[in-house]
């Protein structure tokens, strides 16, 4: 299984490159006779056999239908990878955004198919497409389910917070250093410009080269073997920063800024959402230089317009905060305790009963009291049949 997808606690089993493992993977993990598997053969010339994957009567069925529509209408000579199927169904090829999921977990697939979603396993990949897809799961990770709740509601509120540093805090001091710098304190004003003093570029200058270098960086560390890559970028980055400060070309804040930021990158589960942010740091940088804070609020906007316009398979990709929806407020940034997730996403099935209430912890009366609430439900349930 792919490293950015390890987790703390939680299967260690991943997807591998034989289709009908994986579909065996997948059916130890549901076993119940509403899990459809539908196969396709997509490439002229490769042939290559792909299946959907999803629970019938939780499902949608216009998604159901639309997946299936959009495969059939695949006419390419080759599939080697789930990759070409991504860009070839993907409701908005040029958003920045990606709007299909990508994983190799099992794990994370079948709750995705329990939460109503539809999966698209394909032959000679690990990685399977879980549509449709909304932008909060880019920040939710499969621990967060395992774990207690009440340690889950912080880190996904700290990884909000880092979404947001690893965007905009480049941005937010080329803009207060350059255009608003009543807004910092005198002190921290007097430090910042004694430490600038003698670089010879101006502030968003020196935020673009410090970003590209560490990108180059970052991507060097990837593409080189591991044990080689991981020196690479950590002594790289140590190298290069101190010799930057010392030549006087960059400021200790701004190494400060850059390495918070690649920091703060870091914690973003999805991997396309993390190169997501990465993509959109530079730009902010630019408007920060051009227009100060007026900039970044102008590109937040952008952004934010771009986002809300997006849709994946006929559902909302910032849903469910915009459209707003209440009720599925208890996964989104914060998550209940289990017992009292009671409905799926409104958005992905119409069948929405999770669990029947009575499943809460507590002393044995407290217990016994729920066991009765639930039996005379169902009394109820067979007197009305």
């Amino acid at each position: 299984m792919d490293k950015r997808e390890a987790a703390v606690r939680g299967p260690r089993e991943g997807f591998t490159e034989t289709l009908q493992t994986n579909i065996s993977m997948l059916r130890r993990r549901l076993r119940s006779s509403r899990l459809r598997l539908e196969h396709f053969t997509i490439g002229r010339v490769s042939r290559t056999d792909v299946v959907i994957a999803y629970l019938k009567g939780i499902a949608r069925p216009e998604i159901v239908e639309e997946v299936r529509r959009r495969l059939k209408r695949i006419d390419i000579d080759g599939i080697l990878e789930s990759g070409y199927i991504e860009e070839l169904i993907e409701d908005h090829p040029g958003s920045i955004f990606s709007l299909i999921t990508r994983t190799e977990r099992p794990d994370k697939v079948a709750a995705g198919l329990l939460s109503g979603r539809v999966a698209i396993l394909t032959d000679n990949t690990p990685f399977v497409l879980l549509v449709p897809r909304l932008f909060m799961e880019g920040l939710q990770a499969s621990e967060d389910y395992y774990e207690r709740y009440l340690l889950t509601v912080g880190v996904r509120i700290f990884r909000y917070i880092a979404l947001f540093i690893s965007m905009l805090l480049p941005a937010l001091y080329v803009a207060v250093t350059t255009y608003h710098q009543e807004m910092l304190p005198t002190p921290l004003l007097l430090s910042i410009a004694s430490q600038r003093e003698g670089v010879p570029f101006p502030a968003v200058v020196e935020a673009l080269l410090m970003e590209i270098t560490f990108e180059i960086l970052r991507e060097a560390g990837i593409r080189l073997p591991r044990q080689v890559g991981q020196a690479i970028s950590i002594v790289g980055a140590l190298v290069i920063g101190d010799a930057a400060v010392r030549a006087g070309i960059v400021s200790p804040v701004m190494v400060i800024v850059v390495a918070m930021t690649a920091i703060a990158s870091f914690t973003t589960p999805a991997y396309d959402l993390a190169i997501t942010m990465r993509m959109i740091r530079l730009p902010m940088v630019v408007l920060a230089g051009l227009l100060g804070m007026y900039g970044i609020m102008a590109g937040l906007l952008a952004i934010l317009i771009h986002a809300c316009s997006l849709k994946s398979f006929g559902v909302a990709f910032t849903s469910p905060f915009a459209p707003f929806i209440l009720a599925e407020q208890e996964d989104a940034v914060i998550r209940l305790p289990w017992w009292a997730l009671r409905y799926r996403p409104f958005s992905m099935t119409e069948n929405r009963l999770r669990q029947r209430p009575g499943n809460m912890p507590g002393p044995p009366g407290v217990q016994a009291a729920q066991r009765q609430k639930r039996q005379g439900e169902r009394r109820g349930e067979v007197g009305d049949g």
